[in-house]
């Protein structure tokens, strides 16, 4: 037996004052009275049964003692056990959608560490145990068969709602072989998702969707018009109910543009913003305010890529079309000198291209471009020349090199009129072919240096005449002095590797909180942890970017769905509250009646004392 309030016992210290006083009283009470008086009194007296007269005064003594006793034990609330120990084994979605701020003010995740704690109180003042699993990005153990309630409450304390998605998966595989080793435990799940399941007996879900509202901005998008411009693009959603939304976007922190959309129910709605001068953008922003219960998905940063300054060499006998080309990068300076001039060796560049020539030693570049070498590098083996024009196009193969060369490249139209058919080994990648033939092609040498190399001469291809050729040879410099970074929208959770150049100094972040700190080096070079929504600023030798972390898109709905292997019932939040209600409703007529019995003694009491004085 367990009380809910001991201090109650203190009323026990009622019955030894209780035995003082019938010990200290007086026995008999002196009257004077008639002598006619006396011999009425006696005469009812004799009347009486003597075994009820013998046994008065114990008998109310035992009442009063029962009153005391009774009064303390319901004044401490006991609870009984409900037979053998029972283990709880309790999983806590944690994902970013249980941040959904209910009707009451509070989030999803706040209303189940309620519900948590009060199924723990009762649990450990029965007997039981409790062992506590998150379910965020990973599924972790938090309490393992606890029998303190303060334990429970201080880990579900310590431990915050997630901005990713809820491991589900991994939470039932440790409810699964939690259960082989304990087969009478109860797993209970609180969480925002719909599940659809077989049905089992060893789970209860508890769910805490309470179909709250929320509007989200997903599929963000950004793209150039041809015409110097950007187009930025989103689909928002409203969930649950029709609404209209106002999105605006912002440039370089300034609201330039706003729209009202009419959203249905549930269906994605396209928005579309055009963006004049994107030499001017630093950043661009869009977002909405509908006052909705999540507001982590309203609002979406983007920072353009900014072409980092690159050091060039160019070695060509006719180098106007490569000059040409280099100076509508302007990406910095860019030396011409002519094939085996002896200048060509003095300063240090990061990108070098050789146009009809090969350097004499490998260039200590970041990435170097050979076009029509006379001579092929190690890996490539002439085989002959043709002269059959074909088209210049993607290679059907793919590779990394493919994806980094190619970004934003579409070759329409491009062909290539004379050629060198060439054998490669497995270290180049084929990037571009004409005809089936490989005709750009590129590896990562020993030194780190990337080699890129076209088997044509461009003044035989129309390529240098079409807009794709200064994109070619962008994404060519990018290999030498790439962007610091390549993604510009993540997802909470994710690991984003920057691209550090030699000699610009340390990397400071400031994140969506405000707090600012440098990214520390590691073995994979200068890695940040995504671990909050928001927009993430970077700093380092003068340049200034960013990028932002998105919750994930599935995340955003109210109420997922999913299947889970184990289930019993999927009894809501109320179903829960009124079992609860039912539950404290049993202990309180409980109590009603244990009152009702010391009041019955109370006035067997009291008759007993009126008898006695009739």
């Amino acid at each position: 037996m367990r009380f809910q309030n001991p201090a109650g016992l203190w009323l026990l210290l009622g019955v030894p004052v209780l035995v003082l006083i019938w010990l200290i009283r007086p026995r008999h009470e002196e009257r004077r009275v008639s002598s006619s008086y006396i011999w009425r009194l006696s005469d009812r007296f004799m009347k009486r049964r003597l075994p009820v007269s013998r046994l008065r005064r114990w008998l109310v003594f035992a009442l009063q003692l029962l009153l005391v006793t009774g009064g303390a034990f319901l004044a401490s609330r006991p609870v009984l056990g409900h037979g053998a120990r029972v283990d709880y084994f309790l999983i806590l979605d944690s994902s970013a959608s249980m941040r959904t701020v209910t009707e009451s003010g509070e989030t999803r995740y706040e209303a189940a560490c309620g519900m948590i704690r009060e199924v723990s109180k009762r649990a450990v003042a029965d007997g039981h145990t409790v062992t506590l699993v998150s379910a965020g990005d990973r599924a972790e153990v938090l309490v393992r068969e606890s029998s303190s309630a303060g334990e429970i409450s201080d880990a579900l304390e310590g431990t915050p709602c997630g901005w990713s998605g809820c491991a589900l998966s991994g939470a039932m595989t440790l409810a699964q072989l939690f259960l082989y080793e304990h087969p009478d435990a109860e797993v209970v799940l609180y969480t925002d998702q719909t599940a659809e399941a077989e049905e089992a007996e060893e789970l209860t879900v508890v769910r805490l969707d309470r179909g709250e509202w929320n509007a989200a901005l997903t599929g963000f998008t950004v793209s150039q018009d041809g015409e110097g411009g950007l187009t930025v693009g989103a689909e928002l959603t409203s969930f649950g109910r029709d609404a209209e939304i106002a999105v605006g976007l912002s440039v370089n922190g300034k609201m330039t543009d706003a729209v009202n959309m009419l959203c249905e129910a549930d269906v994605p709605v396209g928005v579309r913003f055009s963006v004049g001068d994107s030499e001017t953008v630093i950043s661009l922003a869009l977002e909405i305010d509908p006052g909705d219960a999540f507001a982590e998905d309203n609002r979406v940063v983007y920072y353009p890529e900014r072409d980092r300054p690159c050091d060039t060499l160019l070695v060509s006998s006719m180098p106007f079309y490569l000059s040409a080309a280099l100076r509508a990068l302007n990406r910095g300076e860019a030396r011409v000198i002519p094939p085996g001039s002896s200048s060509a060796a003095e300063g240090s560049f990061d990108f070098a291209v050789y146009d009809g020539c090969v350097p004499e030693e490998e260039p200590e570049v970041g990435a170097a471009l050979l076009v029509n070498p006379p001579v092929l590098p190690d890996g490539l083996a002439a085989i002959g020349i043709s002269d059959e024009p074909a088209p210049l196009t993607a290679s059907a193969a793919g590779s990394a090199f493919q994806d980094k060369l190619l970004g934003g490249v579409r070759l329409d139209g491009v062909s290539v009129g004379r050629h060198l058919i060439a054998d490669a080994s497995d270290d180049w990648a084929t990037v571009c072919s004409v005809g089936g033939d490989p005709a750009i092609l590129a590896r990562t040498m020993e030194n780190g240096c990337a080699l890129v190399v076209m088997l044509f001469d461009l003044h035989d291809s129309n390529l240098p005449l079409r807009t794709d050729f200064v994109g070619l040879l962008r994404n060519t410099v990018n290999l030498a002095v790439p962007p610091l970074i390549d993604r510009r929208i993540v997802a909470v959770g994710d690991r984003l590797t920057l691209r550090v150049l030699p000699n610009t100094g340390a990397v400071l972040v400031l994140s969506p909180d405000g707090s600012g700190a440098e990214v520390p080096e590691s073995e994979d070079g200068a890695v940040i942890e995504v671990t909050l929504p928001g927009e993430y600023r970077l700093l380092t030798g003068g340049e200034e970017t960013g990028f932002f972390a998105s919750v994930p898109e599935s995340e955003s709905r109210p109420a997922r769905t999913g299947p889970l292997s184990l289930l019993r019932d999927l009894p809501d939040g109320e179903g829960a509250a009124e079992a609860e209600e039912e539950r404290e409703q049993a202990e309180s007529g409980l109590w009603r009646a244990a009152a009702a019995v010391l009041l019955l003694i109370l006035l067997t009491e009291w008759g007993i004392y009126l008898y006695e004085q009739s």
